[in-house]
């Protein structure tokens, strides 16, 4: 099930996540009338429209909270609830080197430096990676390459103007309160080159990493430098990094490519959930298209789809399964690959749909399975769905 709204389901270009307040409200800045969509489960994003002059672009944010579990799982949902081309990250970091109080760091990686096994004669470090998508680190580059992006950061104080760096990170469930605290020291010895230091970041690469279609990108403004923390220092420096990060995140969006298939904005309420901000009228998910652009499938659409495509004999087989997946040399290797069939033939689908492949896959699981109901009635409802 997707975020439904009167037998409608919300989409999204993309969906930006951050774990505090602060960065919450420096990305809804950017967003023109953010609405609420009740989504399964009690997760509650918004859903919104960020206009760039290269087009429009529908956004869903949410709030995960501190920690790179929230992160994980809300990467998950996000992915099945919106199908967005691109999933971002933005918030605040302590930067450990190489940056100053304001500036952008957007990870090409970022690593688990808490990863390890303890001995008696010391910590052995274990250290994961997770990258960064290719394409979203290349647009970054370009972005922080110009100074555009600056000029997209929301009023609110005389700070310095910031720069932006592509570099990586690292990720921990610890706050890092001096370079010379034991967290520290094994930062300084397993990831050196790691610009800055936060929360979340590695759990959400590892949500995004089970769902390869999706691209996803960590950005971080820096609010504090290992050493100098502080409350009094987190208020004056927390929304200016969330606004640049803010700023920076919102310029990649406009930079990303609007798909020809995109769907028309909307921007749904759930049934009883007051909007954020009183006295606006809900728009819901029958609202009339802004434009000629084709509608994308729902998750509802794609639920039919998957239940067909599973009729057919010996798809829920994993050596059928894979021979389907061997002969769409296309899209086959794209597909995230889940422990549930169903799970991984929504993950096919939403990929066949983004690289027009449906056809395709129409005509190898014709070959697969010849004069087969199912795969006949697969047939019929994309040709219905006009996506041959």
């Amino acid at each position: 099930m997707g975020a439904e709204v009167n037998g409608g389901t919300a989409r999204a270009d993309v969906v930006v996540l951050t774990a505090l307040e602060v960065e919450y409200r420096a990305v809804r800045a950017h967003l023109e009338d953010p609405r609420p969509v009740q989504a399964e489960r009690g997760a509650v994003f918004e859903l919104g429209v960020f206009r760039a002059e290269s087009g429009e672009r529908t956004v869903a944010i949410h709030m995960t909270g501190p920690g790179n579990p929230g992160a994980a799982a809300s990467v998950e949902r996000a992915a099945a609830l919106f199908a967005p081309r691109a999933v971002l990250f933005v918030g605040v970091a302590g930067g450990r080197k190489d940056v100053a109080l304001g500036d952008v760091v957007a990870a090409d990686a970022v690593y688990d430096y808490e990863t390890g096994k303890d001995t008696e004669t010391g910590f052995l470090p274990r250290q994961k990676t997770y990258q960064s998508a290719y394409g979203l680190v290349q647009l970054a580059r370009l972005a922080a390459a110009g100074d555009a992006w600056q000029r997209r950061i929301r009023p609110g104080g005389d700070a310095p103007r910031p720069r932006a760096h592509v570099k990586p990170l690292a990720a921990g469930g610890r706050v890092v309160a001096h370079h010379r605290s034991d967290a520290g020291l094994r930062l300084a010895a397993s990831a050196g080159d790691a610009l800055a230091v936060d929360m979340e970041g590695f759990g959400f690469l590892a949500g995004a990493y089970v769902n390869q279609q999706l691209d996803a990108l960590v950005i971080r403004g820096i609010s504090d430098l290992l050493g100098d923390k502080g409350e009094a220092h987190d208020e004056r420096w927390q929304p200016v990094a969330s606004r640049n990060a803010a700023a920076f995140a919102f310029e990649l969006i406009g930079r990303i490519p609007v798909a020809a298939d995109a769907p028309t904005t909307t921007r749904p309420l759930a049934a009883g959930t007051p909007p954020l901000d009183a006295g606006t009228p809900p728009l819901t998910a029958g609202t009339p298209p802004e434009g000629p652009r084709r509608r994308r499938l729902t998750i509802r659409d794609l639920g039919v789809l998957a239940d067909t495509l599973l009729a057919v004999p010996g798809m829920t087989s994993p050596a059928h399964w894979q021979q389907l997946l061997d002969e769409l040399p296309t899209v086959g290797t794209a597909v995230g690959r889940q422990s549930a069939s169903r799970a991984e033939a929504l993950s096919l689908l939403r990929v066949c749909e983004a690289r027009r492949a449906m056809g395709e896959l129409v005509e190898v699981v014709a070959v697969l399975a010849p004069d087969d109901p199912a795969a006949a009635e697969l047939a019929r409802r994309v040709e219905e769905l006009g996506l041959e």
